[in-house]
């Protein structure tokens, strides 16, 4: 997010995830719901299996300004969070502004943080939250990722 306003963050972060619901629809899985801990976001049936998702919306990125950098939030408010608690199967960004959305299976992108010195931010949410996460430079390790186009 980038507003630094939880209660704006939240209203874009719902509408980023049903982008990914419509995009995961348009690969041929169904609908089942919206989670609201930090366990995951979304499940989808997928073939038969379900399928759960958690994602993120980055309205920080625009074509103007980008730093070709993925935040992965690890810590906000002196707890655990993002990456660190998701027990999603996979780890979603929805880059609003360039209109792109990057998955990647869970378990892949912790191995990835895991292998690399990546640098690590503070104080990168909203005014108080210390929050905290890697800066994944997104062009270098695109190959790990599925990135599909969406539509503006």
């Amino acid at each position: 997010m980038a507003n630094y306003d939880f209660n704006e963050d939240i209203i874009i972060g719902e509408a980023g995830e049903q982008i990914i619901v419509n995009d995961l629809t348009k690969m041929g899985a169904k609908f089942m719901h919206f989670n609201k801990d930090n366990k995951y976001d979304l499940s989808m049936n997928v073939n038969g299996e379900v399928i759960t998702y958690e994602i993120k919306t980055d309205v920080f990125i625009r074509p103007e300004s980008d730093t070709m950098n993925m935040f992965i939030e690890k810590e906000c408010r002196g707890k655990s969070s993002g990456i660190e608690v998701t027990q999603a199967k996979w780890f979603v960004t929805y880059f609003k502004h360039i209109h792109e959305v990057w998955y990647i299976k869970t378990e892949t992108l912790k191995e990835l943080i895991a292998k690399n010195n990546f640098k690590i931010t503070s104080n990168s949410g909203d005014l108080n939250s210390k929050t905290s996460g890697y800066l994944i430079p997104r062009l270098d390790f695109k190959k790990h990722f599925i990135i599909r186009a969406i539509p503006r």
